[in-house]
């Protein structure tokens, strides 16, 4: 984690690059990876994190704003270039999830709507910036959806508990089903405008498996 001199604040995630290999008979593909060598294939797989943020922007008197770029129709008086657009603005009211959106350049913000920013006259906050990634693939029937219920949302706004620190509830692993994570916080839908609240972002990767083995060997 890094405080950079222009006040963003940066969190880092790295994998690590090494495979999960399996055994496979020699010769045989698969749908589910590539071989990395002769008898070895290496899966599919994603990795999916979730960062718990709990926010307090002058205060704990706080929201989250989604923000929108949208175009503005043609109109001689409006937009007579039909090169303008406007920015909507909509703060998230009730405890659940909200989805990243690139084609409408769809941003969140945590903000202080009662603090003010003497020259935009805006809400003072920050930006909450993330790749946006493919959520979690397994059906809905898995056990690993089922108990990783955070990774099917991109953004989850919740209020404030103490014990709530775990995306996936406290059993991740001894569990078929999450219990006490995310997912059950975000289902009482409580009042997250102007309060004590904590975000949970979602992000991470697809990693497809590339061919390896030695230069010459049949792919």
């Amino acid at each position: 984690m890094a405080l950079h001199a222009n006040g963003t604040v940066e969190f880092e995630t790295r994998a690590t690059g090494i495979l999960a290999t399996s055994l496979i008979d020699a010769g045989k593909p698969s749908l589910w990876g590539n071989v990395v060598s002769p008898g070895v294939l290496a899966a599919n797989h994603q990795h999916l994190f979730c960062l718990r943020i709990d926010p307090m922007i002058d205060g704990l008197q706080n929201t989250i704003m989604q923000e929108e770029s949208l175009s503005v129709p043609y109109s001689a008086q409006e937009n007579p270039h039909g090169n303008s657009w406007k920015i909507a603005k909509k703060a998230i009211e009730e405890s659940g999830f909200v989805e990243v959106e690139p084609k409408l350049n769809r941003t969140f913000k945590v903000v202080n709507e009662k603090k003010l920013n003497a020259i935009s006259c805006n809400p003072v906050g920050y930006k909450i910036v993330a790749p946006t990634a493919q959520l979690l693939i397994a059906d809905q029937r898995n056990t690993v959806r089922r108990r990783a219920r955070f990774a099917e949302h991109h953004l989850w706004v919740i209020h404030h508990r103490d014990v709530e620190f775990w995306a996936d509830g406290h059993w991740t692993n001894r569990s078929h089903d999450e219990t006490g994570g995310v997912f059950d916080a975000a289902a009482r839908c409580d009042n997250v405008r102007e309060e004590d609240i904590v975000v949970w972002q979602t992000y991470g990767m697809t990693h497809n498996t590339l061919c390896g083995g030695l230069p010459g060997d049949a792919c």
